[in-house]
Parts: C-alpha cells; structure tokens; sequence
C-alpha cells in the first residue's frame, strides 16, 4: 500500500522537484509546474501516511472526498463505521494506477546551482555600494494575489515597491531567473507574462547548459530583448551605475568567486541608506485554517506568507520534510487546497485512506487516556523546570489544552514567562523524560516571536501548571 522507507527515499532524492515555493493564481506552486505540487504532495502523503492528511479536515467530507473522487455510493444514514464497512467493500473492485508526475521531477544540475549561487553571491557583496538589496529566493515578490520568488531580485525602493519583512510588494528593479531543464515554459511564459504585465522594468533568463544570458526590458509596456554593449557589458536601466559581463560567469569553477568580474559597479552610491521595512504578513501571523474541501479552494497571499516555510527539502527518517514538521503540515494543507480533496485522494491507493480513517476513529475514541498520559508528561517536566531551571511560570498550550480530541499533529506545547538562558539544555532533560517526543515545543511567551495560534491560544486557552 505505501512504498518501503528505501524505496521513498530512493524517489525523493531523484524525482523531488525544485526546492521553490510560490503562489500563483491561487496555487501552490511547487519547482514551476503544478506537477512539482503533485508530486511532492504524493510524496508528503508516502512518508508521512494518508492520517497526516485525513487530520486536517472532518472525517464527512473525507468519506464525501473519497465517494466523489473514486465514484462510489456513499450510503445516507449510517453510522461512520458502516460507512466505512461500505466503502471497503467498493474498495476492493479498485485497480490502482499510480499517476505518472515525472513532469513535476526537478532535473537539477551542478550548473543551475552554482551560477544561481554565483550570481546571488556576486550581487550581494555589491548591492550597497550600487544602492540597492539583493535579495534571494526564498524572499517573495507580491504582484497582485500571487508570490514568486524568483532566483534573484534586486530592490532599490526607487517608487515601484515598498519592502516588508518576508516580502517586496510590487516589481522589483531586476529580477533573474537561471533555467533549469524542463522548466524553461513557465520561466518564457507565465512568469515571463506576469512579470510584464506587473511592470518588472528588468527581466534576465540566465541559461547554464547554452552559457547565455537573455536581457529583457520592459519598454512601453513590453519586454524587449536587448543586445551587450560593445564592450560586452550589459547596463540595466533601472540599476543605474550596475554593469554585468556574461562571458565572465562561466569562469573555470575553481577560480575565487570574490574576484570574478561578471558584475562591475561603475557609479558607486554613497551612504546609501536601506528603506525601513514594514512589518506586514509574516510566518504564523494568521491563525492556521486552512479550507478544505472537495474541490480546490484559492490560497490568499497573506495565507501563503503566514503558513508555507523556507523552500528547504529534506528527507529525514523515512519522511520529506519540508523545513520542520509545522512546514511541512502547513505545506501539506496548502496543496490540499491547491487540488481539491477529491483530487487528493487518487495519490494512493483508496485502502490507504480508509485505513487512515480507521485509525483517526480509534484515536479519538481513546482520546482520553491519551489525554491523561501527555498531562502526566507536561506535569513531570514543568517539575524539571521548576527544580533544575528555576522556572516559576508555566503553562500548556495548543491541543492538548483544547477541548477537540487530539490528532496526528498534536503534541505537548510548554510556555514560560520567566527569560530562560540554558533553554537547550532544559530539552534535553525533558527528552529523557519523553523519549518519545510528544513534547513537540518549549516556548517563551513573547510576542515578538509567537505565532497568531500560540498568541490565540495562550489567550483562550492556556492551561497553567
């Protein structure tokens, strides 16, 4: 029913799509093709099993989800278990047929990575000194309701933008991309579209594998293609003083980065000073809800700021994860979202989800024993606290402080008031208590860094020990 540990990882390190997340037209767009979110999500869905999912929205509108997308008789009237007794018998006529989404599969180079690091790293000892901030890819650029975040842009707040935290709202003085094979089509065409259309004044497709660079820029609303100055140099007109020489990025690769001179500032700015941020959507400043139904529902651009993580691909005991596992849930529910439930529930095979359905039922029917059991571990280690730290403060947080049964994310949430200066080493401790690590968090409370469900929780529903 799922694949072995070995063969998951196997998958993911040959076939994961491109490590880069952005939002377009309300989906969640995975390595620059909707095939990437689908890919990843089946693999999310292989590692960490149809019940992460199955936690996230009711239990009726799986059976709904399951129904609509496998064509099955869903009875009226009936208990969920005979609905499930039901469902498992139509189950059995299904010959499952894993999707082909080798589309969505990244065909990373060595070449794509060093000059988009080359390139990021280049501009980004300069920027200063040409008046601006080079900014990398997992900071996104707003144009409209979506968020790219392209391979490198370059932002001077010359009027076209206004620069927050986690993102530039608005076209960015220059924007690159570096083409990767397979994906050149939304680098020429949508992005290409959207970037014009959003008045993106310089637009550059750094090609590894040709060793070309194209050069667009945006006349009368247009891009156009431009040629290298005669010195083979390239000037772009919205970063005056900025030259760049693409003859000299294909450099030998063992030559110094520091020295290379395929960016040149020839007008350096003096005491430039960076334009204030705003603070705006950030991680976690909106409470985690997402919509689930059994067609796709568009993601916000604030929802995406607030809830998708740093684009950080890893595979780590037999599961992608994706920054952390509150990334990788929320990332997780942003790609339910982008498909539709009905959708979703043709990544694995139908007993897949049925059993992960059995087993949330079994869950919630347990709920509190298992309940009692986390409030025996949070009451030992707000002991450890309070003896071995000095910690006089202490609350819970989060699920188990709620009334809802707890679910496949759940965990032990410890808050504290009190400035805790050895907190590293207060983990350890309370791993030796909870070897298990249901104590998924340990948490100062301070605004500055809680997110809008801690800050909610800690206001509603604080549990102090």
């Amino acid at each position: 029913m799922y694949p072995t540990p070995k063969e998951r990882f196997a998958d993911f390190t040959r076939h994961h799509p491109e490590n880069k997340l952005e939002l377009i037209g309300g989906q969640l767009i995975v390595g620059n093709a909707l095939a990437g979110s689908r890919l990843l999500l089946r693999q999310i869905l292989q590692g960490w099993g149809a019940e992460a999912a199955i936690a996230l929205a009711p239990i009726e509108t799986w059976l709904s989800a399951l129904a609509a997308g496998y064509g099955w008789n869903t009875p009226v009237g009936e208990s969920v278990d005979e609905i499930l007794t039901l469902l498992e018998l139509q189950a059995r006529g299904v010959e499952f047929t894993p999707e082909d989404l080798s589309a969505g599969s990244a065909e990373t180079t060595w070449s794509h990575h060093r000059t988009r690091q080359n390139l990021t790293m280049g501009l980004f000892r300069l920027d200063e000194t040409v008046g601006g901030q080079s900014l990398g890819r997992d900071f996104v650029m707003r144009l409209g309701n979506d968020g790219f975040t392209p391979d490198l842009l370059f932002f001077k707040g010359a009027g076209l933008n206004q620069l927050y935290s986690y993102f530039v709202s608005g076209p960015a003085e220059l924007v690159i991309e570096v083409l990767m094979p397979g994906h050149e089509a939304s680098d020429r065409g949508q992005k290409y579209q959207s970037y014009q259309a959003a008045g993106v004044p310089e637009y550059w497709l750094v090609d590894p594998a040709a060793e070309q660079v194209e050069f667009y820029r945006l006349i009368n609303g247009c891009y156009q293609r431009q040629p290298l100055a005669a010195d083979g140099f390239y000037r772009p007109s919205s970063v005056s003083g900025l030259a760049f020489c693409p003859a000299a990025l294909w450099q030998d690769e063992d030559a110094n980065l520091l020295d290379a001179g395929f960016w040149v500032v020839e007008q350096p700015v003096e005491n430039w000073q960076q334009p204030t941020s705003e603070i705006g959507p950030k991680w976690g400043s909106l409470l985690f809800i997402p919509n689930l139904q059994l067609a796709a529902v568009p993601i916000s651009f604030e929802e995406f700021i607030s809830w998708a993580p740093r684009a950080k691909f890893e595979f780590i005991e037999g599961q992608p994860l994706i920054e952390s596992t509150p990334g990788t849930r929320n990332l997780l529910a942003m790609l339910l979202m982008t498909f539709g439930l009905a959708s979703v529930v043709k990544l694995l095979p139908p007993q897949a989800w049925l059993q992960g359905l059995r087993q949330r039922l079994a869950w919630e029917r347990h709920d509190a024993e298992q309940k009692a059991a986390w409030w025996a571990i949070a009451r030992q280690a707000a002991e450890i606290l309070r003896t071995d730290f000095g910690v006089a403060r202490l609350g819970v947080i989060g699920d188990l402080a709620m009334p809802q049964p707890l679910n496949y994310w759940s965990g032990i949430t410890l808050v504290y008031w009190e400035k805790l200066e050895s907190s590293w080493q207060a983990y350890d401790a309370l791993r030796d208590i909870d070897p298990d690590r249901h104590i998924v968090d340990l948490r100062q409370v301070d605004e500055r860094w809680l997110t809008a469900d801690q800050l909610w929780q800690i206001e509603r529903h604080l549990v102090e020990l």
